[in-house]
Parts: structure tokens; C-alpha cells; sequence
């Protein structure tokens, strides 16, 4: 019974260590098995977390839930869902406005720094800028919360998600094979993360990566 639950916990410490792919299948994962012993409920949320996480695969299976569970927070869902999964900016500023009037304050900021993404990924700045302000509203009622899409945000790096990845878990002080584990590659495979993610930030070496990403976090 308390499975599903288990997992999202392991869903949310992965996303909290910034290994957000982790994160995002974990998520799934805590899903599955929810539905699997039919606590619906359960499922929403956990597909809503991998949403939340980045996942742009759980339109189809919330919708499909959105007709049978009660309450606005799974038709809600469903939208964000959706939104994200086309790259639509706009209906991700409308759902952000729609969540935060149902006290979901802090998804809220999530979907418009979501949209924040979207906007600047299509090279529209100014539009950025303003759901980039819609986020800030809505996070300063959140008492410091960072989350993956948030950190995405408003904390833009030129690093890949992988090297981001790999970046903060240099920074909490793994080992190359450590992380190689982890995240199921190689050690080659980590040393050339850690290798294009000294060269985009411009540091000499892996301590000197990890003084930098650890950095942020000091600062909150």
C-alpha cells in the first residue's frame, strides 16, 4: 500500500541530488506501481511529480485518470501535462494562475518557470521575463523552495541535463565510478561529462567544478 509513496520519497531525494532524469523515472515508476494496486489518487500525483520533474510523456495517462478521479487537482494535472508536453508557454501561464487560485502555490511556480523555459528556448526574451516574474511571485510565498524546474529557471546554465547531473554530484562529493554507478554508465562516460562541463564553465579541473555548483546552494 505505502509503495507508491516510498518511491515518489526516492523520487524527490534524487531530484533534491540533482540527478533529475533519476528523478523523473523514479516518479514514473512510484506510478506504475500505483496503478498496479489502484490507488488512483496516488497515481496523479506521481505523474504530476514527473511532470514537475520534466517528463513530457504523462499527458495521455492523466487525462485518462482526469475521468475518473474527483477534485480539481487531477484535471489540473492533466493540463500541465499537456501544456509542457506541446511547449506551450501561454496555457503553461494560464495553468500556473489556475493552480495557484487552488493553493498549489508552489506547482504553480513551477509551470510558469516551466513556461519561462519554453519561452526562452524559442528565443522569445521578453516573454521569458515575464513568466520569469510570475515564478518569483509565486515562489516568494513558498519559504525557499528549489525545485528541478525552478533551478532550471532561474538559474540557466549552459550544461546539458546529463552534465548538470553529473556536476552536482561531483559537487557532493562522489567519485567518478560512484556517479558511473548511479546513473548507469560508464566511467569514461563520466569523465567526458565532467570534462565538457570544466570546459562550458570555464574551470581548470573537477574540484574547481565542484566548488562552483556547490556554490548556489550555499548562497539560498
Amino acid at each position: 500500500m505505502f509503495e507508491p509513496v516510498v518511491r515518489l520519497c526516492a523520487a524527490w531525494l534524487a531530484a533534491a541530488e540533482g540527478t533529475v532524469s533519476r528523478a523523473r523515472a523514479t516518479a514514473r515508476d512510484a506510478a506504475a506501481v500505483a496503478a498496479r494496486t489502484g490507488q488512483s489518487a496516488v497515481e496523479v500525483v506521481a505523474l504530476h511529480t514527473a511532470v514537475r520533474f520534466g517528463d513530457r510523456t504523462c499527458g495521455s495517462r492523466l487525462r485518462t485518470l482526469a475521468s475518473r478521479v474527483d477534485g480539481p487537482r487531477v484535471q489540473l494535472a492533466a493540463r500541465h501535462a499537456q501544456a509542457w508536453a506541446d511547449r506551450d508557454a501561454a496555457r503553461l501561464s494560464t495553468v500556473s494562475s489556475a493552480l495557484a487560485d487552488t493553493g498549489l502555490l508552489l506547482i504553480a511556480a513551477e509551470a510558469a518557470a516551466q513556461g519561462a523555459i519554453v519561452y526562452r528556448e524559442s528565443g522569445d526574451l521578453r516573454a521569458e521575463q515575464t513568466a520569469l516574474a510570475q515564478a518569483r511571485r509565486l515562489l516568494a510565498e513558498c519559504e525557499g523552495a528549489d525545485t528541478p524546474a525552478l533551478r532550471e529557471a532561474l538559474r540557466p546554465s549552459p550544461l546539458t541535463e546529463r552534465e548538470r547531473e553529473v556536476a552536482a554530484l561531483v559537487a557532493a562529493g562522489h567519485s567518478n565510478r560512484q556517479i558511473a554507478e548511479r546513473l548507469v554508465v560508464s566511467v569514461r562516460t563520466v569523465e567526458g561529462h565532467v570534462y565538457r562541463a570544466c570546459v562550458k564553465l570555464g574551470v581548470a579541473d573537477r574540484a574547481a567544478l565542484a566548488e562552483l555548483t556547490a556554490a548556489p546552494a550555499q548562497d539560498r
